[in-house]
């Protein structure tokens, strides 16, 4: 199941963007993030979040079409995006795109890079469709393929301590077995070979920014 989560950020125009929307079963917008739903004609299943975000007029159009609505107060102990992903994976998301869940506050896209790294989500495919690139959460003890084209620019980050048995290949610079320290640059701008490329750790967790061979104005 594929599950598409809208968050307030900045919202990625792409054409991935309007592929994805062809395979997902799921739609939850996360407070503002109904704004964004509605510029594309969008009506998500489930709209969830404190709504103090979110367009007046979009929510009493959702109130009057019966959209299923879960207001949560402003006081709470998580975002709305995160209350979104929980409850994507309660109906059984395998995998999740957050949507427009990069730019405008840093410390909303930081925030929400770690929320998606979090081990509650170890289990799904977690990915953060962005303007110029896209992100996944690479957890350890599979092999993991990277789909691009040659030249295309990926860089590996490690998001949670070092990480270990890295394995890469089909990249301009390959590694075998190797240990990518935490804070270390070794993973940035490495380059697709082909069109398919693949990363495989034993330990640790993996940021992996696939950036886009264009850029859209």
């Amino acid at each position: 199941m594929i599950a598409l989560l809208f968050a307030n950020g900045n919202l990625d125009p792409s054409p991935q963007l309007h592929t994805l929307l062809g395979q997902v079963n799921l739609v939850i917008a996360a407070d503002g993030g109904a704004d964004h739903c509605t510029r594309l004609d969008i009506t998500p299943d489930i709209l969830l979040g404190d709504l103090d975000s979110i367009d007046a007029a979009t929510l009493t159009a959702y109130q009057n079409e019966g959209i299923t609505i879960k207001r949560y107060p402003t006081g709470k102990d998580a975002t709305d995006l995160e209350l979104a992903l929980d409850l994507a994976i309660a109906k059984g998301a395998k995998t999740v795109w957050l949507i427009a869940a990069l730019g405008g506050r840093w410390d909303m896209s930081l925030a929400n890079i770690m929320l998606a790294a979090a081990e509650k989500y170890a289990k799904q495919e977690i990915c953060l469709l962005g303007r110029d690139c896209t992100m996944r959460i690479l957890h350890p003890g599979k092999e993991w393929a990277i789909n691009g084209s040659p030249g295309q620019r990926v860089s590996l980050v490690p998001i949670k301590g070092d990480v270990h048995g890295v394995t890469l290949t089909g990249f301009e610079y390959p590694l075998i077995e190797h240990t990518i320290l935490f804070g270390s640059t070794l993973g940035i701008s490495n380059v697709m070979q082909n069109d398919l490329a693949t990363v495989q750790h034993t330990g640790g967790i993996l940021l992996c920014i696939l950036f886009r061979a264009y850029n859209f104005p």
